[in-house]
């Protein structure tokens, strides 16, 4: 014979609650039902589990002992339970904010994984800067967002991601020497980033900041998909996540560029609204997370 889970969930709440009454209370079925279910499962374990001299429900070492490994099973049926109601109400129209990484490396296999995972979510995707993503979930405009460095609040949870890499590229076409190049040397060549609040704005001017110069020709652009053709077409340089680049420098299309002092990564992170009902969320996120283990984004991310 073997225990049952209704012997064990009855064993749990006669040692949570002291007596044999209130776990009949608990579990909604009379007292005979519980002393029933005390008796089969004294038979399985081969002694005695409360003591029979005690007014209260006092368990025998035996009894303290089956009472913790039942913790334990129904603790991991009670998770089990959450995941399957979790994953079933799961459904309905999920705001989801990427920046242009993500969406060019694994936003094609995030939606997969929502089609089959979790077949009544409707994915309402929006691309757009680190910094407006991050107003937005703050706001409550987004559920979930992939994007760099978020703001800490109480709402929200945050799941470090990697580090994003960056390199200058320019086209072979352009005429430049071997490097390293000092933000002096870029000063007056055409520029493409993406406009302000972007990160890759930020880093830019940064880094002219610390040589004491400002680029003379700062082209924006809000698509990192048309920066790369514009600097696979010779229209100017561009600092680019090394992830989106593989092909270009594979076909040497693009080439990187050395630079001296170098550049930080961007840190990505994925981050959501706690105050989301359910697990749904906190799945998704860890299938976020698996993705970009196995993406590009891993290939290619800061050494050291």
């Amino acid at each position: 014979m073997r225990f049952t889970l209704a012997q064990l969930e009855t064993l749990v709440w006669v040692v949570r609650l002291g007596s044999f009454r209130s776990a009949a209370t608990q579990l909604n079925i009379t007292q005979p039902a519980i002393s029933m279910r005390i008796r089969e499962l004294e038979a399985v374990a081969g002694g005695n589990v409360f003591l029979r001299d005690s007014y209260r429900a006092r368990p025998t070492p035996l009894g303290r002992e089956l009472a913790l490994r039942a913790e334990r099973v129904m603790a991991a049926c009670e998770e089990v339970e959450g995941n399957i109601s979790s994953r079933d109400s799961f459904r309905g129209a999920i705001r989801i904010g990427v920046v242009d990484t993500f969406a060019m490396t694994c936003l094609s296999a995030l939606m997969r994984r929502i089609e089959s995972d979790f077949p009544e979510v409707r994915a309402e995707i929006r691309i757009d800067f680190s910094a407006l993503l991050d107003a937005s979930l703050l706001a409550g405009d987004l559920d979930i967002a992939v994007l760099t460095a978020p703001t800490p609040h109480p709402q929200v949870s945050v799941e470090p991601l990697l580090g994003l890499d960056l390199q200058w590229v320019a086209s072979p076409k352009v005429n430049l020497g071997k490097g390293p190049f000092t933000p002096e040397d870029f000063a007056n060549l055409p520029i493409i980033t993406n406009p302000s609040p972007a990160g890759l704005y930020a880093s830019i001017t940064s880094w002219f900041a610390t040589a004491g110069v400002q680029p003379a020709r700062l082209n924006t652009c809000n698509s990192m998909v048309i920066m790369r053709q514009l600097a696979r077409e010779a229209a100017g340089i561009s600092l680019l996540p090394t992830a989106i680049l593989r092909r270009e420098i594979g076909a040497r299309s693009l080439r990187v560029l050395p630079i001296r002092p170098k550049i930080a990564p961007h840190q990505l992170a994925v981050a959501y609204r706690r105050d989301a009902p359910g697990q749904g969320l906190r799945m998704l996120t860890q299938i976020i997370v698996e993705l970009t283990q196995a993406s590009d984004l891993a290939r290619y991310k800061p050494k050291g």
